[in-house]
């Protein structure tokens, strides 16, 4: 004998497939790309360390320098970027943000975001870029 009503379940409103969350997971990792990670170390970084921060993530970099005054007219790239700056000053713009970078910083740029570069100061900037 059983006592009260049968037990039924709620119905999700959508049934997800995994397709659906696959997507969801590739436009989530996209959305939250354009970033700022500022260094938070009281010493300046080494080169070997920054490395091997980007190596952690799977990422392969450069080392770029670039001299005092040098300018980057307004530009994307079909590829994910990671700019982390070595030693110097460099100012990033994109049509909505502005950073001005300092050793040990890293920007994250989606991929076809428009953007703008500047070296700043006396000296010249060094940078590491990694693609994605």
């Amino acid at each position: 004998m059983s006592c009260g009503r049968p037990y039924t379940s709620p119905r999700p409103a959508k049934l997800k497939t995994l397709q659906n969350i696959l997507q969801e997971t590739e436009e989530e990792k996209r959305a939250v790309l354009l970033d700022l990670v500022p260094w938070k170390k009281s010493k300046k970084p080494e080169l070997q360390e920054l490395q091997a921060m980007l190596k952690r993530e799977g990422l392969e970099s450069e080392l770029y320098a670039d001299n005092p005054g040098t300018k980057y007219g307004r530009h994307k790239h079909d590829f994910d970027d990671f700019v982390l700056i070595v030693s110097g000053k460099m100012k990033i713009e994109t049509d909505e943000h502005e950073w001005i970078l300092k050793p040990g910083d890293r920007l994250n740029l989606p991929a076809n975001t428009f953007h703008r570069a500047e070296v700043l100061g006396r000296d010249e900037v060094r940078y590491l870029s990694a693609a994605k």
